[in-house]
């Protein structure tokens, strides 16, 4: 299934990041090979969480993404903080003419990555781990992810250096009731009979000091964190 900017994905993304500052962590992570640049491009940036962030550190920011609810909802909060140096489309980041000092990518781009180095002089890619729990039970729902194997792969056998850091932060979800955790697993994995549905909450949730989501499924996710020169 491909994933859907929804009502409902966007409130469990928010309610992740204010948790457990997954995307903080990500910023915090790269903003040092940021210095020197003044502008960036995330490419496919859903809610744009880490550009919330980086904006901090670096002069301008355009976030470009084809989903109207997701650019929609980053257009909101924006406007909430008062941000004045994020711009946002909503187009193909395939069809951008433009050119950046950095691209940055989570977990978008694919086999596709290479064909943005054209536009940037340096483009940092974010992508999954080898071995990450996931946060549904179900082995053959199909999520294509590219991970960090394959990105060396494919660099290797065009002959393009990169850098890696790999690390992990934590990335569970939070959920405001045992009804709303059975909707999220259903959202990712409809197939899963209610059975397993009802065994996977019972082994993975547990309870936190939480008022507004007293419920929260943990997971360590693994990443790897790309540098790669660009040819703009």
């Amino acid at each position: 299934m491909l994933f859907s900017w929804n009502e409902d994905t966007i409130r469990w993304y928010r309610a992740a990041e204010e948790y457990a500052g997954f995307f903080k962590n990500v910023a915090d992570a790269i903003r040092g090979r940021l210095k020197g640049c003044t502008t960036l491009s995330d490419m496919g940036c859903g809610l744009g969480l880490v550009d919330l962030e980086l904006c901090k550190y670096i002069e301008k920011i355009t976030c470009i993404d084809t989903n109207k609810n997701a650019i929609g909802q980053l257009n909101k909060n924006i406007h909430e903080r008062k941000i004045t140096n994020i711009a946002t489309r909503v187009m193909d980041c395939f069809d951008a003419d433009e050119k950046w000092d950095v691209i940055y990518a989570s977990f978008f781009g694919g086999k596709n990555l290479v064909s943005l180095l054209p536009k940037c002089k340096m483009l940092i890619a974010v992508v999954n781990g080898e071995g990450n729990e996931e946060l549904y039970p179900v082995k053959k729902v199909h999520h294509q992810k590219t991970t960090i194997n394959e990105v060396e792969e494919m660099m290797k056998k065009k002959g393009i250096q990169y850098n890696l850091t790999k690390t992990a932060f934590e990335f569970g979800q939070p959920f405001i009731s045992m009804e709303d955790a059975r909707k999220f697993v259903m959202n990712l994995a409809p197939e899963t009979s209610p059975e397993m549905l009802e065994r996977f909450l019972f082994d993975r949730l547990i309870k936190i000091n939480n008022e507004k989501c007293p419920l929260y499924m943990p997971r360590m996710k693994s990443i790897g964190i790309f540098e790669i020169k660009g040819g703009a």
